[in-house]
């Protein structure tokens, strides 16, 4: 049977960098389960890493060498469900797999990551918990990092990025995107459109995205109490011992 690395958690908690060891170790491909970083031009507050290149036939981002899939594969206002990232991820697992290369699925939409990995398939306009058999084996990592650590993180964060996110939503608003679309993306989008509007001051604006950054964390942290029970990481040695047994079981 295929297997399948998973590596999820909150937002600030080292997934990526984590995902990149295992890639360069296990001759990985990283598939993103973002539901932000879908879009182009969303790349300052979706934290986007990585130079654009190519894996295959799909365009990729590379970081330090390893391609990510799932990353700027659909324009910014357009509509994009689970239902799409699941039919994109399923049909590049297969080719990752014919490739002989391990699949990582990485980021913190926890619905994503679930849906794939208990086979949610939708029927009748609704998803359907475990309709579909999984024919690859899972295995699901979550670096374990305090709340507190990653809430400041996140708080130190958008202060530092909030001119740069504030010309990137302008750009996006020039380019014919709705304010309405952007609020509805959530997060740092949200704020920066309603700072652009007028609707909140610099200060207002910092206070209550990092506000709602910090109760995002603890929704992903909440998600994963419920679902798949990942095995909690807490250092890069720890996670290659773990999926080099999971390999060669």
């Amino acid at each position: 049977m295929h297997k399948l690395i998973a590596v999820v958690g909150p937002t600030g908690s080292g997934k990526t960098k984590l995902a990149v060891k295992l890639a360069k170790k296990f001759n990985g491909v990283i598939v993103s389960a973002d539901s932000r970083q879908v879009y182009r031009g969303l790349d300052i507050g979706t934290n986007k890493e990585g130079v654009p290149g190519k894996w295959g036939n799909y365009q990729a981002r590379i970081v330090d060498g390893i391609p990510q899939l799932l990353i700027d594969v659909v324009e910014p206002g357009d509509r994009f469900t689970v239902a799409d990232w699941l039919t994109l991820a399923r049909k590049m697992l297969r080719e990752i797999w014919a490739a002989g290369q391990l699949p990582i699925v990485v980021g913190g939409t926890g619905l994503y990551v679930t849906a794939l990995t208990e086979g949610y398939q939708l029927g009748g306009g609704r998803f359907a918990k475990n309709n579909q058999p999984v024919d690859f084996e899972p295995l699901i990592l979550m670096p374990d990092i305090e709340r507190s650590v990653l809430n400041r993180k996140s708080d130190e964060r958008f202060p530092k990025i909030f001119d740069a996110l504030v010309a990137e939503t302008k750009k996006l608003l020039d380019s014919g995107i709705s304010g309405e679309w952007l609020n509805s993306i959530g997060l740092d989008y949200r704020y920066a459109y309603r700072y652009l509007d007028g609707q909140l001051e610099r200060e207002e604006t910092v206070l209550q995205s990092q506000a709602a950054s910090r109760a995002y964390i603890r929704r992903q942290i909440t998600w994963w109490r419920h679902h798949g029970r990942p095995i909690a990481i807490n250092s890069i040695r720890q996670a290659l011992l773990i999926v080099k047994n999971f390999q060669i079981s």
